[in-house]
C-alpha cells in the first residue's frame, strides 16, 4: 500500500506538471464517459429496471393475432377474453382493459380526461394498492354496481388539490354523478400504446361489468393482461393458449377463423418499441469511448517517448519492469478517474438534455437519474477505460532498452520518431475506422429521415388546426342531436375571421386511433366474417375532403341531404378500389360495411386519394368514408383550415363551443404539422443523437490524426532539415508527410467501410426508403472523413514546410 501511495503521489505531481496534456486527456475521457453514462442511465431505467408491479416478470400481455392479415398484436374480443379466462389453466388471473375519454365537470373548466375501464381484479393482479380508499372488488364488476371511479394521483392533486376527503364524494363524469372510491399511488400507470384507443395515459379507472351480451362475438377493442402461475413458463402458457384458440376457431369459425393468441412479456410490451434505438445509441457511444481511448493512448505513447531517459534512469536505479509499468498504469488510472468524475457531472447535464430532446412519452418513464447502478457503471467504465488506454504505453515503456536510452545522444530525434510509431499508427487507423462506422450509421438515418419527410401524406398539412370533441351520452343520446351539434358548430367556426374551411372526422390521420371492420361486396359470394376483406371506416362532416386537401379522383362527394339524413352512400379510397375492383369501375357498386347492428348496403358514389393514415412509412389501407348521420359518433375531431398560425384560433374556437354548450371541453388540440412531426419523433430522436455522437467521433478522430502527425513532424525535424539542406523543396516535404497521413487515413477508411457494411444492418429496422448498404451514403461519408483527416494532417505539414534547415540541423 505504501508503494501504491508513492505511485499515486508521483503520478499526481507528474500530471500537474503537464497541465495542457492532462486537460486534453481528461476532457477527452470525460466527454466519452459522460456520453456513455447518460445513455446507460436511460437504458438502465427503460430496459433494465423492473416494472413497479408485484413479480413483473410473471406478467404478460395477451393479444389476438392473425398472420394472414399481418396482425401480430391485435386488440381482443370481449367474448374471446371471457372464454380464455374460463378455459385456461396457466394464469393465476386475467384482466381486460379498454380506454377512452370522459368529460369531467365541476371544480373548474370542463375537461376531457382519459379513462380506462378495467376488470375489477386488475389492480390486485398487478399487486398495486391505492394511496387512498380502495380498488375494485368482484361485486363492482356486476351490472348496477359499476358506477364508481378511481382517480390517478396526478388528477387528484391537479383537479382536487390533493384533498383526501374526495374519497366517498361524487364527481360529475359525462353529466353523471359517480362516487370516488380510491386514489392510485403516485407514478402508477398501465399505458400500452399499441392497444390504446386514445394514445394517452389514463387518469381515471372504472370497472367493467360483463353481461350476457359480452359473449356475443362482434368486434375486437380490448387489451388483456395476465399473471402466469408459479412454475409455468411463457412457452407452456403460449402452447395452452394456442390450443384454446384452435378450439374457439372450430367453435366459432365465422368470427375466429385465422385468429390465434400471442403472449408478450409486459416489460417487452412497454419498452420494446424504443429498445432497438436505445441499443444502437448505446453501441454508438461505446465506439466513441474506444476512439477516446485510442486518442489518450496515443498521447501517453508520445509522452512515454519523451520520458525515455527518465524511465531508463529509474530502471538503472533498480526499478523492475513491472514497477515501471505499474507507475504508468497508475498515471493512466488517475487520468481515467478524473475523466470519470468529470464525466459523471457531464452525464447529469447530458441526461437532462437527452430527456429534453426526447419527444413526450417516447421513453415512457417518469424519472431518469443517477442511481447506484449508474454510479457503479461509471466507476467500472472509468477503471476499464484506464486499463485499456494505459496498457500499451506501460508495456512499451517497460520493455525499452535501458542502455540505449542512457547513451549520450543515443535517443536522437530521428530515432525517437521510430519508437512506438507503428503502435500509434494502428491507433489512428482504428480511430478513423470507428469514426467512419458512426458517420455512415448517422448518414443512413439522416438520408432515411429526409426520404420520410418528403413522403406525401395524401393531404395538405399546413395551416390546419385539429380539436377533439366528445359529447356526453347523458346530454346527447339521440343521433340527430349529435349531428346538429357538430354541423351548427362548424357553421359558427367557418364564420370566424382567419378560417378558410372547417370540417370534422371521427378518427383523424396520425392520431393513432381508428375503426376497422369486414365488408361484403354485393353480387359476390358471401364470406365468413373472419375471411372478409377489412376496411378502415371514417365518419366525416361536410366539406371534409376540401378542408383536408384530399383529392376527389372520380365520382362526387356527399350532398347536403346525405349529411342531414341516413342515405346509405359511401366514398372509398383508391386503395380499396384497387383491392376489390382492380379491373372494374367501383362507382355505383354496393358494399355492406359490417359496422352496425343492422348493416344495409351502401352505394359507392366517389373515390378519393389515399391517405397515410397511421404513419408516413406505412402503406395506405382500404378506407371507407360515411357521412356523419350514417354512424353518428358522439366524438369527432374538428379540422380547421386557417389563413395564419392555426394555434391563434384556439381561444375563438373554444368560445364558439361554449356558446352552444358551456360544459363541453376541448381536448387533443394540435396542428396537423405537429401530429405529422410526432409520428416521426422516434426516428428524429435516433437520428439526432447518433449524429451528435458521430460528430463527436469525427472531431476525436481528427484530433487523433493531428496529434500523431504533429508528433511525427516534431520528431522528424532533424531529418526534414537534412532533406531541405540537400535541396528538397517544400512540395517534397508536403508529399513526404502528407503521404504518410494519407496512408493512415485511407487504411482507416477502408477498414471503416468493411466495419460499416457489417454493423449497419442493425439499423435496418430504423431506415425508410434506403438500404443499410446505401452506396451514396457510404462513399459520401468516407470522402468526408478522408478530407477531414487530410486537413488534420495539413496543419503540422505546414509547420514542417517552414522549417529553417540551419535550425533543424541543430534540433534534437
Amino acid at each position: 500500500m505504501e508503494t501504491l501511495w508513492q505511485d499515486v503521489r508521483y503520478g499526481i505531481r507528474t500530471l500537474v506538471k503537464t497541465p495542457a496534456f492532462t486537460a486534453v486527456a481528461v476532457l477527452t475521457l470525460a466527454l466519452a464517459i459522460g456520453a456513455n453514462t447518460a445513455i446507460f442511465s436511460v437504458v438502465n431505467r427503460v430496459l433494465l429496471t423492473r416494472l413497479p408491479y408485484k413479480q413483473p416478470d410473471r406478467l404478460v400481455m395477451v393479444w389476438e393475432q392473425n398472420p394472414h392479415r399481418k396482425f401480430d398484436r391485435n386488440v381482443v374480443s370481449p367474448a374471446n377474453f371471457l372464454d380464455w379466462q374460463d378455459q385456461n389453466s396457466v394464469f393465476e388471473r386475467m384482466a381486460a382493459v379498454y380506454d377512452g375519454h370522459i368529460t369531467l365537470t365541476g371544480n373548474g373548466e370542463p375537461e376531457q380526461v382519459p379513462i380506462q375501464a378495467v376488470s375489477p381484479g386488475l389492480f390486485s393482479l398487478l399487486g398495486i394498492d391505492p394511496s387512498l380508499g380502495r380498488t375494485f372488488t368482484a361485486e363492482d364488476g356486476q351490472q348496477g354496481h359499476d358506477n364508481i371511479v378511481i382517480l390517478s394521483y396526478g388528477l387528484w392533486v391537479r383537479r382536487f388539490g390533493g384533498d383526501p376527503s374526495v374519497v366517498g364524494k361524487t364527481i360529475q363524469l359525462n353529466g353523471q354523478a359517480m362516487p370516488v372510491v380510491g386514489v392510485m399511488p403516485r407514478g402508477f400507470e398501465l399505458f400500452v400504446k399499441q392497444g390504446s384507443l386514445i394514445g394517452e395515459q389514463a387518469e381515471l379507472w372504472t370497472p367493467i361489468a360483463f353481461t350476457a351480451n359480452s359473449r356475443i362475438r362482434r368486434g375486437r377493442y380490448m387489451t388483456a393482461v395476465a399473471r402466469l402461475k408459479p412454475g409455468i413458463t411463457l412457452v407452456q402458457a403460449q402452447a395452452e393458449m394456442n390450443t384454446i384458440a384452435a378450439r374457439l376457431e372450430k367453435q366459432y369459425p365465422d368470427f375466429n377463423a385465422g385468429w390465434g393468441v400471442n403472449l408478450v412479456v409486459l416489460h417487452d410490451q412497454f419498452n420494446g418499441e424504443i429498445r432497438p434505438a436505445l441499443l444502437v445509441l448505446f453501441g454508438a457511444v461505446g465506439l466513441v469511448l474506444l476512439i477516446a481511448c485510442a486518442n489518450v493512448a496515443n498521447l501517453l505513447l508520445s509522452r512515454a517517448s519523451a520520458r525515455r531517459k527518465e524511465i531508463a534512469l529509474r530502471g538503472a536505479l533498480g526499478a523492475s519492469r513491472w514497477r515501471i509499468a505499474r507507475q504508468l498504469l497508475t498515471e493512466g488510472l488517475l487520468l481515467a478517474g478524473s475523466g470519470g468524475v468529470l464525466g459523471l457531472f457531464l452525464a447529469m447535464w447530458g441526461t437532462d438534455l437527452l430527456l429534453g430532446l426526447s419527444p413526450a412519452g417516447l421513453l415512457n418513464v417518469n424519472n431518469i437519474g443517477i442511481d447506484f447502478r449508474v454510479l457503479g457503471f461509471t466507476a467500472g467504465l472509468s477503471l476499464l477505460t484506464g486499463l485499456i488506454f494505459s496498457f500499451t504505453p506501460a508495456v512499451a515503456a517497460a520493455r525499452s532498452s535501458i542502455n540505449e536510452s542512457l547513451k549520450d545522444g543515443g535517443q536522437t530525434a530521428s530515432s525517437a520518431a521510430g519508437s512506438n510509431r507503428q503502435v500509434r499508427h494502428l491507433f489512428v487507423v482504428a480511430e478513423v475506422a470507428l469514426a467512419l462506422v458512426l458517420l455512415i450509421g448517422s448518414g443512413l438515418l439522416i438520408r432515411s429521415f429526409v426520404r420520410l419527410q418528403a413522403v406525401n401524406p395524401g393531404f395538405h398539412s399546413h395551416h390546419l388546426l385539429t380539436v377533439k370533441l366528445q359529447l356526453p351520452g347523458s346530454k346527447y343520446r339521440q343521433d340527430g342531436a349529435r349531428t346538429v351539434f357538430f354541423q351548427g358548430l362548424l357553421r359558427r367556426i367557418e364564420a370566424l375571421p382567419g378560417v378558410r374551411a372547417a370540417s370534422a372526422n371521427s378518427f383523424l390521420p396520425f392520431t393513432g386511433m381508428g375503426a376497422a371492420t369486414g365488408y361484403e361486396i354485393e353480387g359476390r359470394p358471401a364470406l365468413p366474417s373472419s375471411q372478409q376483406p377489412v376496411v378502415d371506416v371514417r365518419v366525416i362532416a361536410p366539406e371534409y375532403f376540401q378542408t383536408m386537401g384530399i383529392p376527389v379522383l372520380r365520382g362526387r362527394t356527399f350532398t347536403a341531404r346525405e349529411f342531414s339524413e341516413i342515405s346509405h352512400v359511401v366514398i372509398i379510397n383508391e386503395a380499396m378500389a384497387r383491392e376489390s375492383w382492380p379491373n372494374e369501375e367501383p362507382i355505383g357498386k354496393h358494399v355492406t360495411i359490417n359496422m352496425k347492428d343492422e348493416n344495409i348496403p351502401s352505394e359507392i358514389v366517389g373515390i378519393v386519394g389515399d391517405v397515410k393514415d397511421t404513419g408516413l412509412d406505412t402503406t395506405p389501407r382500404a378506407m371507407a368514408y360515411w357521412p356523419h348521420p350514417e354512424l353518428a359518433y358522439p366524438f369527432m375531431t374538428l379540422v380547421i383550415r386557417t389563413t395564419s398560425d392555426p394555434l391563434n384560433l384556439v381561444a375563438s374556437v373554444r368560445r364558439e363551443v361554449w356558446k352552444i354548450d358551456p360544459d363541453q371541453p376541448l381536448s387533443q388540440i394540435a396542428t396537423m404539422d405537429q401530429l405529422l412531426s410526432k409520428s416521426v419523433a422516434q426516428r428524429r430522436f435516433s437520428m439526432l443523437l447518433l449524429s451528435i455522437f458521430a460528430a463527436l467521433a469525427l472531431v476525436l478522430a481528427a484530433v487523433g490524426v493531428y496529434g500523431v502527425m504533429a508528433y511525427a513532424v516534431a520528431q522528424r525535424t532533424h531529418e526534414i532539415g537534412i532533406r531541405m539542406a540537400l535541396g528538397a523543396q517544400q512540395r517534397d516535404v508536403l508529399q513526404l508527410v502528407l503521404g504518410e497521413g494519407a496512408k493512415l487515413a485511407l487504411a482507416g477508411v477502408g477498414l471503416g467501410l468493411l466495419g460499416a457494411a457489417a454493423l449497419t444492418r442493425v439499423l435496418e429496422s430504423l431506415l425508410y426508403g434506403i438500404g443499410d448498404k446505401d452506396v451514396t451514403t457510404f462513399l459520401s461519408f468516407a470522402a468526408l472523413l478522408l478530407i477531414v483527416s487530410l486537413l488534420a494532417c495539413y496543419i503540422p505539414v505546414r509547420r514542417a514546410m517552414r522549417v529553417d534547415p540551419m535550425v533543424a540541423l541543430r534540433y534534437e
